[in-house]
């Protein structure tokens, strides 16, 4: 059984697997109770009362057995499909927001090609083209030389301290979580174990 199963491929493969079941054999007198509910038939019974009576003959059949490890590989098949991460299941699995900021993203992808090929296909020179979806985006020039402003600040408020207080500073903020591990397993196990 392949891993990667669409649900189709998965309603395909039990049809196969029940289509694999040995024929089951009516029991005894069936063949004959139905001969004689189809013949008692008068000629003014109407095709739903011929369904009825064909109806209850067959929901008097005996339920067939599954073969040994079918529902067992059923059930795996379902579980593991279970455990799959919704980013490996198709679109109508995926989460809300992930989805609508999926489509805002692919809007705006095929927003700017279908702009970009316009102005080309209008005798727009290549550079023109680029400056003018370049200044639709030049938010993001702000935004990552403000991060590299940052970036480079911090750089500098951290290398005027002493190496020697960082280090301290390190050993400190290990100790703190150490010693918070140590008091929660305590607490732990002297509240809790003994219940």
């Amino acid at each position: 059984m392949d891993p990667k199963m669409t649900p189709e491929e998965l309603e395909k493969f039990i049809h196969r697997e029940l289509r694999s079941l040995p024929a089951r054999k009516a029991p005894a007198g069936f063949e004959a109770r139905l001969q004689a509910a189809v013949g008692a038939r008068t000629v003014a019974a109407t095709s739903v009362q011929l369904e009825q009576s064909i109806h209850r003959e067959l929901r008097a059949l005996p339920l067939r057995k599954a073969p040994a490890g079918f529902e067992a590989r059923v059930l795996a098949e379902i579980e593991r499909r279970a455990a799959v991460a919704w980013y490996h299941k198709s679109w109508s699995y995926w989460p809300s927001p992930v989805r609508a900021a999926f489509l805002a993203v692919g809007t705006g992808v095929a927003a700017a090609a279908v702009a970009a090929f316009y102005l080309l296909s209008q005798g727009a020179a290549v550079e023109a083209v680029a400056q003018d979806i370049g200044s639709g985006f030049a938010w993001l020039g702000r935004i990552y030389h403000a991060a590299a402003w940052v970036t480079k600040f911090a750089g500098e408020v951290v290398g005027g301290i002493p190496t020697l207080w960082l280090y301290g500073g390190m050993a400190c903020v290990v100790g703190l979580y150490a010693t918070f591990v140590g008091l929660g397993t305590a607490a732990y196990r002297l509240l809790y174990r003994n219940n």
